[in-house]
């Protein structure tokens, strides 16, 4: 009895996943423009392993001062493990600084 059911329950099963929907998802594409300067090198080599640059100024967006870059991108070493020797993290807070303080991000 006990191999019945579990026998009715896999059909069961079965027909629900064969009846289900397959819908094709199409996400928006960014050609994010970085702009070209000392330290986008390195940005893009430790920051876009993990996140998109859409995510990175979406998150710093309307902040104020270049103090910012440097509290994310030593958070990101500390609390997150993020694998960036010092001397190129210097070069990325730099490259963020100069590049991405304080404005609506242009691209």
């Amino acid at each position: 009895m006990k191999k019945l059911v579990i026998l009715g329950i896999s059909i069961l099963a079965f027909i629900n996943i064969s009846f289900a929907e397959v819908k094709k998802i199409e996400l928006p594409y960014f050609n994010w423009k970085m702009k070209d300067a000392p330290g986008k090198q390195e940005f893009e080599m430790y920051c876009l392993m993990c996140h998109s640059p859409g995510y990175v100024f979406d998150q710093s967006e309307g902040k104020t001062g270049k103090h910012l870059w440097r509290h994310v991108v030593y958070q990101m070493i500390e609390d997150f493990k993020a694998p960036i020797p010092k001397e190129d993290a210097e070069k990325i807070i730099k490259y963020l600084e100069e590049n991405y303080s304080n404005t609506k991000m242009g691209f």
